[in-house]
């Protein structure tokens, strides 16, 4: 039930993916080679010359490549930090958030002689986005902090005008400025900085388990361009990702589902799409579960309809077979373990999915 709720709100995060290689930044899919800006009065750092978009293809990218196109431009390689200058002369601090090597997320703030032009660059921004190359517009979130409202405005006209003289909105629009990878101009009260994020959940199957346990509002704070809080009353919340890639490169779709006080991350679910690859892929994550660190293989059994072990499996070979003898009529999980609890690999007649919960 709680798959095919979830399916409304893959509209408009599915729209976020498909439409983000726009015909604005066609021109703009690698890096740029920007050389150092000059300084005003009182600044001394030189600042690296780029534009939003080339700036954005290093996500998902070493972050050595980066370090070898600044030329001289002001720096601190150890905390991962370049000072930057866009096409309109605004000047950040950028701060590059690393998976491994990788960069995950390039998060910017005004410094300089841009400092306190947080508004005024914002506006800019979001009403001249196609001057900026921000690439496809595709939603604004907001929550208004002081009532607890939110919702999603479909333009940039009705965008601009949730920034108020009260300034207690959080104001996060989203554009699709690469492939894979979402610009988002934000408005968090009256704090104003850009981020740079890739448009998909990674999945690690080997620490996802890391979030179980987790404050799920914590949570979305740390994926809130991808991801939605959904509601079921006062019975359970859940964060819902449209996208999530593994480290081979296959989709699936993923639920952060709350225990019962609704605060607390309970298990993660990351479900294989329905399709004619959807067992192929579930014989691939069964014969080589290594390559996706699933964990160290634990049981491999089969269930009746209610759930309940009824048979062990002695290898993936003798679940291939049950599959071909006995299609999906009844379940079969491999329950592998890490570091952080189990991963679940469960194929039944409804799903094809990985569970991950605590020990």
């Amino acid at each position: 039930m709680r798959k095919k709720f979830a399916w409304f709100f893959c509209i408009f995060m599915s729209s976020l993916v498909l439409l983000s290689c726009s015909e604005d930044n066609k021109k703009g899919e690698e890096p740029g080679d920007g050389t150092g800006g000059g300084t005003p009065e009182g600044d001394t750092k030189t600042y690296f010359e780029t534009t939003y978009s080339d700036l954005s293809a290093y996500v998902d990218k070493d972050v050595s490549e980066i370090w070898a196109a600044v030329g001289n431009a002001s720096k601190d390689e150890e905390n991962n930090i370049l000072y930057v200058q866009d096409q309109k002369g605004n000047r950040y601090k950028a701060t590059f958030k690393l998976d491994g090597t990788m960069i995950a997320t390039i998060e910017m703030v005004l410094t300089g002689s841009s400092e306190n032009k947080g508004i005024e660059v914002w506006e800019s921004m979001i009403s001249s986005f196609r001057d900026y190359k921000l690439g496809t517009f595709l939603g604004t979130k907001f929550k208004d902090y002081a009532t607890g409202e939110g919702g999603i405005k479909q333009t940039t006209e009705e965008t601009i005008p949730l920034l108020t003289l009260e300034a207690n909105t959080l104001i996060y629009p989203v554009f699709g400025i690469q492939k894979k990878v979402y610009c988002c101009p934000i408005m968090d009260k009256d704090k104003f900085r850009v981020e740079m994020c890739r448009n998909y959940l990674p999945l690690d199957f080997s620490t996802l388990g890391k979030y179980v346990g987790a404050n799920i509002d914590e949570t979305l704070q740390e994926f809130y361009a991808i991801s939605n809080k959904i509601l079921f009353g006062t019975a359970m919340a859940y964060l819902y990702f449209d996208s999530a890639i593994d480290l081979k490169g296959n989709n699936y779709t993923v639920n952060f589902d709350s225990d019962k006080t609704l605060e607390t991350v309970l298990e993660i679910s990351a479900y294989i799409p329905e399709n004619e690859q959807t067992i192929a892929r579930w014989k691939d994550l069964l014969q080589n579960y290594a390559d996706y660190k699933l964990g160290t293989l634990k049981e491999l059994y089969v269930t009746d309809a209610f759930g309940d072990k009824v048979q062990d499996l002695a290898d993936a070979q003798e679940a291939f077979d049950l599959y071909e003898s006995n299609g999906r009529n009844n379940g079969i999980i491999a329950r592998f373990e890490t570091a952080y609890g189990n991963n679940s690999l469960i194929l039944n007649k409804d799903y094809c999915y990985i569970l991950v919960r605590k020990s």
